[in-house]
């Protein structure tokens, strides 16, 4: 089975995250693509919703989506999430499987900060999401020792150590611009899927960042 897993604080999840899921899934041949929400982020020191309304969120997303998941890994830990740790629990509970990583290029630009980065990049292939102010070609000359292969067709990518492959994102939404348009009073309809929006709108998520 090929596995893709998506990691992020999903604060909140939108139809970017969505849209990109489902390409890669189709462009990569996934069987079984699963969401993972941060618990406790080492980065992002400020997360003012919980892991559980994160996760909430992306549970109605995904809700009767064939072949999505979300995995409450990391927000049921209390400790905080180390994605090589992660990774490691995930390839032993999927030990006969092609696992694949999502990520956006913003993040992967700053990799090198995650612990045991090197190592990571050992264990899993990672898709790397484009975002336009991030270029794939300053990620490349950073980490120049990382076999780069751009996924502009449909084909069944091998999983690889120390690779990547660069998907090419169609939509481009995020995730604190829809936290500021909630703040202002905008609309965020399309934005997000629409049992998103009434969770945001109804515990009135947002407002006071």
């Amino acid at each position: 089975m090929r596995i893709a897993f998506f990691g992020g604080t999903f604060n909140p999840i939108h139809i970017g995250h969505l849209i990109s899921a489902i390409e890669i899934k189709e462009y990569f041949f996934i069987d079984k693509f699963v969401f993972i929400p941060t618990g406790i982020p080492p980065h992002k020191k400020i997360v003012d919703l919980s892991a559980k309304d994160r996760y909430d969120m992306v549970a109605l997303s995904v809700a009767g989506l064939e072949g999505f998941e979300v995995s409450d890994i990391e927000i049921n830990s209390k400790e905080i999430s180390y994605t090589v740790d992660t990774i490691d629990l995930l390839k032993k509970q999927y030990k006969n499987d092609e696992l694949f990583y999502c990520i956006g290029a913003d993040a992967f630009l700053s990799i090198d900060t995650w612990k045991g980065y090197r190592e990571l990049l050992n264990k899993i292939t990672f898709i790397i999401i484009t975002r336009p102010k991030y270029s794939i070609e300053q990620i490349k000359l950073k980490y120049n020792w990382i076999k780069f292969i751009e996924a502009k067709k449909i084909a069944k990518y091998p999983s690889r150590h120390q690779s990547a492959y660069i998907y090419y994102r169609k939509i481009d939404i995020s995730s604190s611009q829809i936290r500021k348009r909630v703040k202002e009073k905008k609309t965020i309809r399309y934005f997000v899927p629409y049992d998103v929006e009434k969770m945001i709108l109804e515990k009135r998520f947002y407002l006071n960042e």
